[in-house]
């Protein structure tokens, strides 16, 4: 598989993680072998994000208000497209692996430009913002 110039990029509503892939050509044994190493190119937290709603806003019997909770929601999804794009400025990827969780994937896809999701080659509907960079790019190539 031909990774050349592939940024990943692992997010969920509190973070962002973006990776650039390099290959390591090699011969061991004798035997031709290609191997992978990411690179951290990006790393955001949106505190507004990790806020519990109850920290935010509660009507007098201590009920959230379900308004500000979606209008949190989108706030956040947007300083999330905003990272993305300035991402994909910066260093202009051929293909872009993403991975967000299934609750707000489908609302990241349609706030994102057609030409970021034109470059998206593999949107898997899961949080891996904690998962170890090391096992980060066996979730995406089968």
């Amino acid at each position: 598989m031909k990774l050349e110039n592939t940024i990943i990029i692992v997010a969920d509503l509190g973070e962002l993680k973006a990776y650039k892939v390099h290959e390591n050509d090699g011969s061991i044994s004798g035997e031709f072998k290609n191997s992978f190493r990411l690179e951290m190119i990006a790393d955001e937290n949106f505190i507004e994000g990790r806020k519990k709603m109850s920290d935010l806003v509660s009507d007098s019997s201590g009920r959230l208000k379900h308004y500000a909770l979606e209008e949190k929601d989108k706030r956040v999804l947007k300083d999330i497209v905003h990272a993305i794009e300035e991402i994909v400025a910066d260093k202009k990827p051929k293909q872009i692996f993403l991975a967000f969780p299934e609750e707000y994937n489908h609302h990241l896809m349609k706030k994102l430009e057609d030409n970021i999701k034109d470059l998206i080659t593999k949107n898997l509907i899961h949080d891996l913002v904690k998962t170890d960079k090391s096992e980060l790019l066996s979730h995406f190539i089968d």
